[in-house]
Formats: C-alpha cells, structure tokens, sequence
C-alpha cells in the first residue's frame, strides 16, 4: 500500500516534471537546426559578451584577489567546513531534484545526510554522514529538466551569460528559477521574517569565494591556452553540463532495464 502511494505521488511529481521539459525541447529543438547538436547556440552573443567581460572585470577587481586570499590564508580545515556547511544548506534542493527524478531511495538518503550533518554535523560544518557511508549527491533542476527534454543533452536550448553568476542557457537558466522558488531555506527566512538579503548574500558570497579558490587553477588555464576565453568558456560548460545529463539518463535507463527484467522474473 505505502509503496504504491509513492509509486503514485512520484509519477504525478515527474509528469509535471515532463511539461517542463517540453517546454525546454521546444525552446532547444531551435537550436538544432542549423548549427547540429553538438555545438552552442548563441544567437546573443554580442550582449553575453557583454556581460561576460563585466563578470570578468569584477573577478580580476574583487572576487579573484579574495579567493587567492582565502585560499592561502585561511587554513584548510575551515575551508572545508566552509564547503560542508555550503553543501549542505544544498541538500534539501537536491532531494527534491531526486524526487522528480523518479529516484526516492536516493531522495531520502539526502535528507538522511541533511539530518545527520545538521545535528551531530553542527550544522553542517563536518561531514558526518559521508563517515556514516551517506554517500553526497548534487542534482538541480537543469539536471531534472535535461532528463526529460527529447533533445541531446549538449542542447540546452539558447547560451546565457549570467551578471554575477556565469555560463548557463535555458534549460539551465529556467532550472536555476525552480530551485530558488522551492529552496527550504529561502522561503523559511521569508516566513520567519528573517532579513532574506543578508542571508543570501551572505550564502552567494561564500559559495562564489569559495568555487573560486578551488576553479583557480582550471580557469586560468583554459583563459591561456584558449585564443577565446568566451569560447573556450562556454563549450566547456556545455559539454560538461551534457555529460552530467547523459550519465544520469543512462543511469536511469540501466534501472528501469533491471526492474524490467524483475519485474517478467516474478511473471514466470
């Protein structure tokens, strides 16, 4: 009985997942007409240019010279209860992004973690649950989206350039909307009157700061061996974006197979 009610509450939670989708197919099948699915599509570009080269004035004003300093001067231990405490502020967008998954085993090893790390964790700053064998996963709703639009995972419909934020496109953008509208913690500050601005400045900043100091070495990289930062910067988004997607979609493809199988075993 309890497992049918879940079955039920999950198709019904993936069926809404899927009009989405759709929507993100539609607005991504435009861009496989002429350009194939394997390249960006960018019809924008003169204005995320734009705003990528203010992004980048503000990193090579502010944000870099802070994270060089937070990666050296900050010991690493706190570093990573920094990243433990960011992490799990996350956990609960993940398991609502693992419930429109159709995957409500993982869903609730997350929140299993969300609790273990919040109490005996101390709020998260150490990572308790992964000693527990708790093992952490990140979805979000570009993921979930991506899952179920009938394109390749590379096309996620039209290249954005984000102010403050960085690469995404539609499919992503319209993902990074869903999680803020069902974040937990977004609309308990906004109930218990909490000032909402300084909490999520205060997150945004320590999790900018924080990727920052540990993408330094990546990002410089690409910046010098690419002729186009801007380029080089989006197609290595999009291909890693697609490749997340793929893996969960193969993922969950080898699950359904399995159960299949199961499920003509109990037949015969």
């Amino acid at each position: 009985m309890v497992m049918s009610l879940t079955r039920t509450m999950v198709h019904r939670m993936r069926h809404s997942v899927v009009v989405i989708a759709a929507a993100a197919a539609m607005v991504g099948g435009c861009a496989s007409g002429d350009t194939g699915a394997t390249e960006v599509w960018d019809p924008i570009e003169t204005p995320n240019r734009f705003i990528f080269s203010l992004n980048r004035t503000v990193d090579i004003i502010a944000i870099r010279p802070m994270a060089v300093i937070y990666r050296d001067w900050v010991p690493e231990p706190a570093q990573k209860s920094v990243r433990n405490l960011l992490d799990n502020l996350g956990e609960p967008v993940t398991a609502i992004n693992e419930v429109f998954q159709g995957d409500p085993n993982r869903a609730a090893t997350t929140m299993a973690r969300f609790l273990v790390n919040s109490t005996i964790g101390v709020v998260g700053l150490f990572d308790v649950a992964t000693m527990l064998g708790l093992e952490r996963t990140k979805e979000d709703a570009g993921q979930t989206i991506g899952m179920y639009a009938g394109v390749e995972p590379e096309n996620g419909g039209f290249y954005l350039m984000l102010p403050g934020i960085g690469p995404s496109n539609a499919r992503d953008g319209t993902g990074l909307m869903m999680d803020y509208l069902v974040d937990p913690f977004r609309i308990l500050t906004f109930n218990l009157a909490i000032d909402w601005t300084v909490y999520q400045g205060a997150r945004y900043g320590l999790n900018v700061i924080d990727y920052r100091s540990r993408t330094m070495f990546a990002l410089d990289d690409l910046e010098k061996n690419s002729v186009d930062y801007y380029a080089a910067l989006r197609s290595a988004y999009t291909q890693n974006r697609a490749e997340l997607i793929r893996q969960k979609r193969e993922k969950t493809d080898t699950k359904s197979e399995l159960e299949r199988r199961d499920n003509l075993a109990l037949v015969r």
